[in-house]
């Protein structure tokens, strides 16, 4: 019941932000902005985005690997864009939690794993936004009035001292007691360490969600080349921009980001000269391609037989499959 509330309650979140946008919008210039949309870089975009998810895909096996687990590549992918699939059905991140979560349980991992390397995997996302926001700070500089720069490069820096504080704290031993004083604490941090001490693995981790984020990144400047005043952007602080509104939009009040991302969009893009129908409409595409791309990764493996089977949790359906 709490589950449904919450979740109605993010339909009248966004619900209620996309019509405050509307009523103040001017409806015949965004119309003329629809109708100028173009399609190559509407289509290019996509393309990034699949490049992203591929990206993401192999973050999520990589993941899936520690312990000396045989998990095939096309297997934890199919675990993986079963997620933006159960994302997209429910209209919520948990369903794709979930859908990860329980999948990785069917095929070896015990549910602590999986819970904790779903919310690994989510956080690897979390973390890349945050650096690459802090690293476009500088460019905000000359749009962004001081007080509220000063503020963002807190949160952004006080969130990356807080993890580091605590992976310390952790490696130093000073939570033993209360660490110890639980089983199920001690196996999550027993978890914790096996990755976050496998330095390859983060850099490889790491790598590929600063990889993907990039894609996506470029994905919304290539969307943005659609509009008059998107040609004649600074790119510089575009790209910087848009790690900082992505992590707005990931705040989970609203479905899909639905409406905050707009929020989001329509404050952060008027600063470099977007009007209000121009960062509307961009938010808006940024949105529907981010819902079309999951299906051209995942289509070739809905096609497959084996694809049922593999969602049921059967295993031996898909053994002659893996090597593929």
């Amino acid at each position: 019941m709490t589950f449904k509330l919450k979740s109605f309650s993010k339909y009248i979140v966004s619900i209620a932000l996309l019509a405050v946008f509307l009523m103040y919008m001017d409806i015949p210039v965004l119309i003329e902005k629809i109708s100028s949309v173009n399609m190559r870089f509407f289509s290019l975009a996509i393309f990034l985005i699949v490049g992203q998810i591929l990206f993401l895909n192999m973050r999520w096996h990589s993941l899936l690997q520690v312990g000396n687990r045989e998990i095939s590549f096309k297997v934890s992918s199919l675990i993986n864009i079963s997620g933006y699939f159960a994302n997209i059905l429910f209209i919520t991140s948990v369903g794709g939690i979930i859908t990860k979560s329980g999948l990785a349980v069917r095929h070896g991992l015990s549910v602590l794993q999986a819970v904790f390397i779903t919310f690994l995997d989510r956080f690897m996302t979390f973390a890349a936004l945050v650096v690459l926001s802090a690293l476009g700070l500088p460019f905000l500089y000359h749009i962004i009035d001081s007080t509220l720069l000063g503020m963002l490069a807190f949160s952004v820096f006080s969130i990356i001292a807080s993890i580091l504080l605590i992976l310390l704290a952790l490696r130093s031993g000073m939570l033993r007691g209360f660490i110890l004083s639980s089983r199920k604490r001690s196996r999550l941090i027993i978890l914790l360490r096996e990755y976050t001490e496998d330095y390859a693995l983060m850099l490889k981790v790491g790598a590929y969600s600063l990889i993907a984020q990039m894609l996506f990144i470029i994905s919304v400047y290539a969307l943005a080349q659609g509009f008059v005043s998107g040609q004649n952007v600074n790119a510089a602080q575009f790209f910087a921009l848009i790690p900082v509104l992505a992590f707005i939009a990931s705040l989970p009040i609203s479905f899909g980001g639905w409406g905050v991302r707009e929020g989001a969009f329509i404050y952060g893009l008027s600063l470099i000269g977007f009007s209000m129908e121009e960062a509307f409409l961009l938010s808006v595409q940024v949105g529907l391609v981010t819902l079309i791309a999951p299906f051209f990764v995942g289509f070739p493996y809905m096609l497959q037989p084996d694809f049922r089977a593999f969602l049921l949790g059967k295993k031996r359906d898909l053994s002659a499959h893996t090597a593929s």
